[in-house]
């Protein structure tokens, strides 16, 4: 799957390093001193907003159903 991150450099408000956050899931912020450590961040912040979901839509599910985590 692909997210589509919008990044900010922080220099323009006078601080270091970078600041993104996701179109896809906007919960999900990145920080970082530089561009790709910003990305890992994000890219892990996406991965527990995923594991979050998945975990409240098991604890919701009715009898008989199941979860099943597919390719995008």
């Amino acid at each position: 799957m692909d997210i589509t991150a919008v990044l900010h450099d922080c220099a323009l408000d006078g601080e270091t390093g970078f600041a993104a956050t996701c179109v896809e899931f906007p919960e999900a912020n990145g920080q970082g001193e530089t561009r790709e450590e910003c990305i890992a961040n994000l890219k892990d912040e996406v991965k527990e907003v995923l594991q979050f979901r998945r975990d409240e839509a098991e604890r919701l599910l009715s009898k008989g159903d199941l979860l099943q985590v597919v390719a995008a």
